[in-house]
């Protein structure tokens, strides 16, 4: 496959509409959720379709303030990386602007009056939270082509025709297609001079917005500013780059060994925010473990064992979302799952914790305590944790349904990598989506639970759990429980 074919395989029509050139000035790139500038392929499917027609590309990146969760630790994250993004545009011969909603018009609004000018709009491809949204919602409204494209993934999600239902299937079938899409040279390159010409972007116009301006502005959107921002996890490509490379030199040599023992420092890469906002490709990651292996002596059984997590697993859940309706619903879940967990509901339960007691990690579970407190001070969480933090939360909450709205609320408000296909498959995981356990019991019915006993038997795990579990974390806002796992929690008519 040419590289243009390969673009054209990770292009999904949003509208059945035609592209129409008469009277238009350019090409419109929306970019939400992949914030690189190379790399991309929302942006050279968009240099591509420009060079075809003889038109510019203005790329805008928008973001909203009425995303669900929004806050100063998302907003930060998010404009950090668009900082970095612009210039890195403008670099490759394209015009870049930016809009923030402070109030006003709506994202959609902003996208639908530029998308009057254009031939053709072109947005990524997500397949969860808002990025699908509000792609979606544009289409819903304006008469003009609109396409979705795949950045998310290393092997296209378009070339997978059904779904495949296992890991060890979807393995096999991703395995094949790897040396094609990873290798492949997708970078297109502008033909039509820059497009020099007026937008208005209203009051959101943000285009020339600085760091040192950035706290303000956020203030300004009324986003929840009891979220702190996580200085370890600044947005910018620079940093998501810095810590690519140093992950390549110290943690992934290791990460087969030391990945599940969170005490251990470099103990996993920890680059999964910028995977999850698109400051980093999948495409580039695999690149640089694969030159680390030929010209540095990556062992070959720690390159195996990353790549299988990067691009089987994470893929995996891209592929299962794509196809699997309500992936992040309750109602999504396998149906033995929701019957046993609710034969199981009205099982005596030593403790019910509040929402405020969860989102500040103050149980009597110290484990458990360690690991909210991860997600709510530091942002992100290591992955063999989670598997314990979600299985507790079954035991905790007397309505199953209810519990799995939490695990999916406390991942998706307080992680910068929550919101994700990949975290939503742990979550999953963790209410049935696996083998059926040995026995039935209290609480879990037929899904598996899980101890701690492992965890705490690894080195230095002990003392790290009771230092994490005994941190002072800021107090948050919190919300009504029903309010804050209703969105989890829709009956399927």
């Amino acid at each position: 496959m040419t590289p243009q074919e390969i673009l054209h395989l990770r292009t999904r029509p949003l509208t059945s509409h035609p592209i129409e050139t008469e009277g238009k000035e350019y090409v419109l790139c929306w970019l939400m959720q992949a914030l690189r500038a190379k790399e991309n392929p929302v942006l050279d499917t968009a240099i591509l379709l420009g060079n075809e027609l003889g038109l510019p590309v203005v790329v805008v990146h928008a973001l909203e303030n009425r995303y669900p969760y929004a806050s100063h630790r998302l907003h930060r994250f998010i404009l950090e990386a668009s900082l970095e993004l612009g210039p890195d545009i403008e670099e490759r011969g394209l015009r870049f602007v930016r809009w923030v909603r402070r109030s006003g018009e709506s994202e959609v609004d902003v996208i639908a009056e530029l998308a009057k000018r254009a031939a053709a709009v072109i947005a990524d491809d997500v397949p969860t939270f808002v990025t699908r949204t509000y792609a979606d919602a544009l289409a819903e409204r304006f008469d003009g082509a609109v396409w979705g494209v795949d950045a998310c993934c290393a092997v296209p999600m378009n070339a997978f025709s059904e779904h495949l239902d296992t890991t060890k299937a979807f393995r096999a079938a991703h395995t094949k297609l790897r040396e094609l899409h990873l290798h492949t040279d997708l970078q297109q390159h502008p033909e039509p001079p820059r497009f020099d010409g007026k937008l208005d972007l209203g009051d959101g116009g943000a285009t020339d917005l600085t760091e040192a301006g950035l706290d303000e502005l956020i203030a300004d959107c009324g986003v929840d500013m009891t979220l702190p921002p996580i200085a370890d996890f600044p947005g910018g490509r620079s940093v998501a780059l810095e810590r690519l490379n140093y992950a390549i030199r110290e943690v992934i040599p290791r990460y087969k060994w030391t990945r599940n023992n969170p005490a251990l420092p470099d103990s996993s890469t920890q680059i999964s925010p910028w995977m999850h906002f698109g400051v980093l490709s999948p495409r580039e990651v695999a690149a640089a473990v694969l030159k680390a292996e030929k010209e540095e002596g990556l062992h070959r059984a720690a390159r195996y064992k990353y790549l299988d997590e990067l691009l089987t697993w994470r893929e995996y859940y891209h592929h299962r979302c794509r196809f699997v309706s309500d992936f992040n619903q309750w109602s999504g879940l396998p149906d033995w799952a929701r019957e046993t967990l609710e034969d199981h509901a009205s099982d005596p339960r030593e403790n019910v914790y509040s929402l405020e007691a969860l989102i500040h990690g103050e149980t009597n579970d110290e484990t458990w305590n360690a690991a909210q407190k991860e997600f709510l001070a530091g942002g992100w969480m290591n992955n063999n944790l989670r598997m314990y933090w979600v299985k507790q939360i079954i035991r905790w909450r007397p309505d199953p349904r209810e519990a799995f709205g939490v695990a999916c609320y406390l991942n998706d408000r307080f992680s910068l990598d929550g919101r994700d296909a990949s975290t939503y498959g742990g979550i999953r995981w963790g209410f049935g989506e696996a083998r059926k356990g040995y026995r039935e019991i209290e609480h879990y019915g037929w899904v598996a639970p899980k101890g701690d006993g492992a965890l705490r038997k690894r080195d230095g795990m002990p003392e790290w759990l009771a230092e994490r579990a005994g941190r002072e974390v800021v107090r948050v806002s919190v919300p009504e429980i029903e309010e804050a796992v209703e969105r989890y929690c829709r009956r399927s008519n």
